[in-house]
């Protein structure tokens, strides 16, 4: 099984602390609503376009914002597939259930969502058949990964580790960690490698409870300094694969990421005078649906969720009385929206 090198230093230590507090204030936050949609949608626009321009996406984020959206932008079609495949695929990770086990399969079809009609069908989700490398701006090869053959073994062994009892010890941040960095060092796609490692670092922090919201936009802080990302990535394989700087590094970025999610919820909380509500789990998704669909009808929603119209119909009053949802037309015709 595969053994990640690591060492928990008073850096790293204060680091974790600081990041947890910062998560703890946040999930009490979220007793007030008026906020959530919004910065969810903020979110998820932001990682969709950090993960895409970390590879070079042009689209600029008011540009992933319409997108998400369902607006028309201009641009290539190349680019604009790149962000609606990372917007699927960021909406299946967190559809799936808290404490899932994350399996080769299910990680195969993240890299099918992250790359359809923007590869060969035949290389979308499937490991690599040919060789492949890291090159630099020059072209310069900076990294060589493992060979085709050893892509399926070494990416289970991964795998098998992110579910064995000794990750589960581990603090969410550092699990996920351990999983971006060993991902993208495996590098067993013939393309989108940094793309699946960065959504798989999101889903363990969902997985493991850890954003359960989906409010940390971490990507935002890798595409801030790219070559400081990169230069991070190749300092663990110049320091014989010891993870314990590139920890830190990611350490600091939740840090950081969740006091910028903090300050806007602080904005959000004077601009939006909004009622105190908590949010049952089902609510949670009805309010995840609308950000993702737009509108839906109440019969959308018995299918979603597999509940009778009368459930449905107690789901939503609460929201509709907030503020948060807005009820338009009459009977069979009624939609449902998110407030703006």
């Amino acid at each position: 099984m595969y053994n990640p090198i690591f060492s928990i230093t008073p850096e790293l230590l204060r680091l974790i602390t600081e990041a947890t507090e910062l998560r703890s204030w946040i999930g009490r936050a979220v007793v007030d609503v008026s906020w959530l949609p919004v910065l969810q949608r903020e979110t998820t626009a932001r990682l969709a376009h950090s993960s895409t321009a970390i590879e070079g996406n042009p689209l600029s984020l008011p540009d992933v914002q319409a997108l998400a959206r369902g607006d028309a932008v201009g641009g290539t079609a190349q680019s604009r597939q790149e962000v609606l495949n990372v917007l699927a695929a960021l909406r299946w990770i967190w559809s799936r259930p808290l404490g899932e086990e994350i399996v080769s399969a299910n990680l195969l079809r993240v890299h099918k969502l992250l790359t359809q009609k923007t590869m060969p069908p035949e290389t979308t989700g499937h490991y690599k058949m040919n060789p492949n490398r890291v090159v630099d701006g020059s072209g310069r090869t900076v990294y060589t990964p493992p060979p085709p053959e050893q892509s399926g073994p070494l990416t289970q062994e991964l795998l098998d580790w992110v579910c064995s009892p000794k990750s589960q010890i581990l603090h969410p941040i550092l699990m996920g960690a351990v999983a971006h960095h060993r991902l993208v060092s495996i590098h067993p796609f013939s393309d989108g490698n940094g793309r699946v490692a960065r959504a798989l670092g999101v889903w363990v922090l969902h997985t493991r409870g850890f954003d359960t919201h989906h409010l940390l936009a971490l990507d935002d802080y890798f595409e801030g300094d790219r070559q400081r990302y990169y230069d991070k990535i190749q300092q663990v394989r110049d320091l014989d694969e010891d993870l314990t700087f590139w920890m830190e590094y990611v350490a600091q970025g939740v840090v950081e990421t969740w006091r910028q999610t903090q300050q806007r919820i602080q904005s959000l909380r004077v601009s939006r005078k909004g009622v105190q509500l908590l949010l049952t789990p089902r609510q949670e998704d009805v309010l995840r649906l609308l950000r993702d669909k737009d509108r839906q009808r109440s019969s959308d929603m018995e299918k979603v969720f597999g509940v009778t119209r009368a459930r449905v119909g107690q789901i939503l009053k609460p929201l509709v009385k907030a503020g948060l949802v807005l009820r338009e037309g009459q009977t069979r015709s009624t939609t449902y929206r998110l407030a703006e």
